[in-house]
């Protein structure tokens, strides 16, 4: 039955993909080194006095799902955010615009795509991986750019956001949520792109990708009230965190516990989780500085956070539980309707953390479309899962009355 759900997807997909070979080619672009190296990611002096969402440059990209061309127009685009303090940041993010005209009803549709991109370095990141393809290949946004050609080939626009910010502050959530935010500002008023304030707009992600879409629909009427959201998409939303990594630790996922401990001591310094780390535990979060998704989790397969604090009970240290509550998403204001699929036995957040967060979404008056498949895995519900997310969509773009399991 699964493989029936995910056969589409993979296969326009690859088709997608696949027409880039023979598709004419976009502008003619230098090769692009990683962030840490690229001067376009550093911001101009005197750009924190921008409003957010302004875009502060931008360069035209070749964009690629597991280096293979796809035949879209794409930019990148370096625009004024916030971080978790409110503090001006640079972040960038990728607009991609299918060339062949729009021949649906209305405007052409954009969505907001997070990848989970749950790393610590930069060239983690979706604005690398869609240009560097293979050679961005343990993070997650090399393979998920697959999900991006799936969506272009519905001839729908998709912004993608370097979340984490210019310091990659995994699982810090209102950093992830403004960048999201003022992504989708920054695409809306980038000429080239050809979209308007107006065209209808999906927010999508998984897992991590998830946890961002979930801050941005947070965040989305007291920071970007003016944006007009039509539709939500949450697939394994780890929406506690303390939750999230009791149940990981120990397991194979363990990395990205700690990753996400990491990135959360970056974004929230004053809080000093670094000091709740042995030497050996301060060593470890300075040798994975820059690592990706998959590096994190080849390096810390089963093991526990206790191996690397000072407390054999770390999840009962206030300042870490604090932590982490600061972080994990609650839901919005009642807006767009919401989509949230989730597998039963997902091994690595409990179905009833998603669970917990669509009762509350209830209760704050959103309609919830909840889809729980009672097979499969956290990692295989990636792809089995997102061809309801797609329809989703776009029923939503084409006005239908959202399905509501509230009541």
């Amino acid at each position: 039955m699964r493989i029936r759900r995910w056969l589409p997807l993979l296969v326009a997909a690859v088709t997608a993909v696949s027409a880039g070979l023979v598709a004419v080619a976009g502008p003619a672009v230098a090769e692009i080194p990683a962030p840490s190296q690229d001067a376009f990611y550093q911001p101009p002096a005197g750009y924190e006095t921008q409003p957010d969402g302004t875009i502060l440059r931008s360069r035209p990209v070749s964009a690629t799902a597991l280096s293979v061309p796809i035949p879209v127009d794409s930019w990148q685009m370096l625009y004024k955010s916030l971080d978790s303090h409110r503090a001006a940041v640079a972040d960038v993010a990728t607009v991609l615009v299918p060339r062949t005209p729009w021949t649906g009803d209305g405007p052409r549709p954009l969505v907001s795509y997070q990848t989970a991109e749950d790393s610590l370095g930069s060239r983690c990141a979706p604005s690398y991986a869609l240009t560097a393809g293979l050679g961005a290949a343990t993070s997650n946004a090399a393979s998920e750019s697959l999900m991006i050609a799936y969506l272009l080939s519905r001839g729908w626009a998709v912004v993608t956001a370097d979340y984490e910010g210019p310091e990659s502050e995994f699982l810090a959530g209102p950093q992830a949520g403004y960048a999201v935010l003022d992504g989708i500002r920054a695409a809306l008023q980038f000429g080239p792109s050809g979209l308007s304030p107006h065209v209808p707009t999906g927010l999508w992600g998984y897992s991590g990708g998830a946890f961002a879409t979930a801050w941005a629909a947070h965040l989305h009427q007291a920071h970007a009230p003016e944006l007009g959201l039509d539709a939500i998409a949450l697939g394994g939303l780890p929406a506690d965190l303390e939750a999230t990594m009791r149940n990981v630790d120990g397991g194979y996922g363990f990395g990205l516990t700690f990753g996400g401990v990491t990135g959360i001591d970056r974004a929230y310094p004053e809080m000093r989780l670094s000091e709740l780390f042995t030497a050996d535990g301060q060593a470890a979060m300075q040798a994975s500085s820059a690592a990706c998704t998959v590096d994190l989790i080849a390096t810390y397969a089963f093991r526990s956070l206790r191996d690397y604090t000072v407390d054999p009970r770390p999840f009962d240290i206030p300042a870490l539980r604090d932590a982490l509550a600061e972080n994990s998403p609650a839901p919005g204001t009642a807006g767009a309707p919401i989509y949230s699929y989730h597998a039963d036995g997902d091994e690595l957040v409990p179905v009833a953390v998603h669970d917990d967060f669509v009762r509350r979404s209830c209760a704050a008056g959103s309609p919830v479309q909840v889809v729980r498949y009672p097979g499969g895995s956290h990692n295989t519900t990636l792809v089995s899962g997102a061809p309801g997310a797609i329809d989703f969509l776009a029923a939503c773009f084409a006005e239908q009355a959202p399905v509501d399991d509230c009541g």
